[in-house]
C-alpha cells in the first residue's frame, strides 16, 4: 500500500505563500507553462507599443536656438542704415555689427558718420535716394564703403583686411538658389548634375555700344578695374557729421 505524506501549507504555496502549481516539463522550476507565456505576452504588448510610439515621434528632435544678443542703438542704426543703402531688408544683426566694430577700429570718425548715415536713412528710404543725400553730406565715400563691406564680406585691404562674413557676403545672393559659396556643398553626391531653377529674370537687353572718341587723348579699353573700397573715410567732412 503506498505510502501517504502530509501536505503542508509551506508545501501547498511555495516559499512566497503565492499558490505555485506544479512545474510541467520543459519550464523552468516554479513557473508554470501558463504563467511563462502570460509573460511574454505582456513583453510583446510592451514592445509593440513602444515601436508605436517610436513611429509617432518625430525624425529628429528641433535644436534649440539661442537668441543673438540684442544691438544697441548705434549699431541698431547702422543696420537700419545698411538695409535701406543695399536694398537687402534681410541683412543679419550679427553681421552689421561685426562691420560696425571693424570700421571703427579704422576710422576713430566713423562712429560720427554711421550716426549721421543713419539719420538720413529714416528719411530717403530708396538706395539712389539714400546715396544722394549721403554725396550730399560728405559720406560718400563711406556709404560705398559700407555697401562694399556687405558685398565683398571684408573690411579693409591687403594684410590687415578683417573679414566679417563669408557664405552671407551679398555677391552670392545672385545666384544662392542654384550655387553655393565656394567650399560649401548645398546638398548630397552630383548635385550640381540636376537641372537648375528657372531664373524667372528677363533675359538681358542688348545696349548698343558706345563710339570711340574722334578727338583728344584714347581711352583705354583693357584693364582690370580697381578693387571697391571696404574703408570708411579718414576724416569727417565739412557738412557732415555733427
Amino acid at each position: 500500500m503506498p505510502s501517504c505524506r502530509a501536505t503542508s501549507d509551506t508545501d501547498a504555496l511555495g516559499a512566497s505563500g503565492v499558490n505555485q502549481p506544479a512545474s510541467e516539463p520543459g519550464t523552468a522550476p516554479g513557473i508554470s507553462r501558463r504563467a511563462a507565456v502570460l509573460w511574454l505576452g505582456l513583453a510583446a504588448n510592451a514592445t509593440a507599443a513602444a515601436i508605436e510610439d517610436m513611429g509617432r515621434a518625430p525624425a529628429t528632435q528641433p535644436k534649440a536656438t539661442v537668441a543673438p544678443p540684442a544691438l544697441d542703438a548705434a549699431a541698431a542704426g547702422f543696420l537700419a542704415f545698411s538695409r535701406s543703402m543695399t536694398g537687402h531688408a534681410e541683412l543679419a544683426p550679427q553681421t552689421a555689427q561685426r562691420i560696425y566694430a571693424a570700421m571703427a577700429q579704422r576710422s576713430t570718425d566713423f562712429p560720427m558718420q554711421a550716426q549721421r548715415l543713419a539719420q538720413l536713412a529714416t528719411t530717403a528710404g530708396e538706395p539712389g535716394a539714400l546715396l544722394a543725400s549721403a554725396s550730399d553730406a560728405g559720406l560718400r565715400d563711406t556709404a560705398l564703403a559700407v555697401v562694399a563691406a556687405w558685398y565683398t564680406g571684408t573690411v579693409g585691404s591687403g594684410r590687415g583686411a578683417s573679414v566679417v562674413a563669408y557664405a552671407d557676403a551679398l555677391m552670392y545672393a545672385p545666384v544662392r538658389d542654384a550655387q553655393s559659396a565656394p567650399t560649401y556643398c548645398p546638398d548630397g553626391p552630383a548635385w550640381w548634375t540636376r537641372d537648375p531653377p528657372p531664373i524667372g529674370v528677363s533675359p538681358p537687353v542688348e545696349k548698343a555700344a558706345t563710339p570711340p572718341p574722334t578727338t583728344g587723348f584714347p581711352m583705354p579699353t583693357t584693364g582690370s578695374p580697381p578693387p571697391p573700397r571696404t574703408e570708411p573715410q579718414s576724416s569727417a567732412p565739412a557738412g557732415g557729421a555733427r
